[in-house]
């Protein structure tokens, strides 16, 4: 069975905050299911800037990449962003001693 879906033209940010990984995504509406969703999240590279900065996960951190993402940055929105940054897939290897890189530029 085929899934059926238009592009909306309903405005991501409607939903979602600004900081959200998914703010200039394309909402996608699912005609049979009458469900919303949005397009797939691309990668995107951060390439290293002169500005960037590193921090060492201390204990406080380990697996909360979101704490750090508010001490860095003043925000938690952006802990993906750092994961994204230094190739990290999955928080569970966001672990203690790990040397990371808290890109300048968070926003795309």
């Amino acid at each position: 069975m085929a899934n059926y879906f238009e592009l909306s033209t309903i405005n991501p940010r409607s939903f979602v905050p600004v900081t959200s990984r998914y703010a200039a995504s394309k909402v996608v509406y699912y005609t049979e299911r009458k469900l919303l969703t949005y397009n797939t999240y691309k990668k995107h590279s951060f390439p290293a800037s002169k500005r960037d900065k590193f921090a060492v996960v201390t204990k406080k951190y380990e697996y909360r990449p979101d704490l750090l993402s508010s001490d860095a940055y003043g925000a938690p929105d952006f802990w993906w962003r750092i994961l994204e940054a230094n190739d990290i897939k999955d928080i569970y290897e966001f672990k203690a001693g790990l040397n990371v890189r808290l890109p300048d530029a968070i926003f795309i």
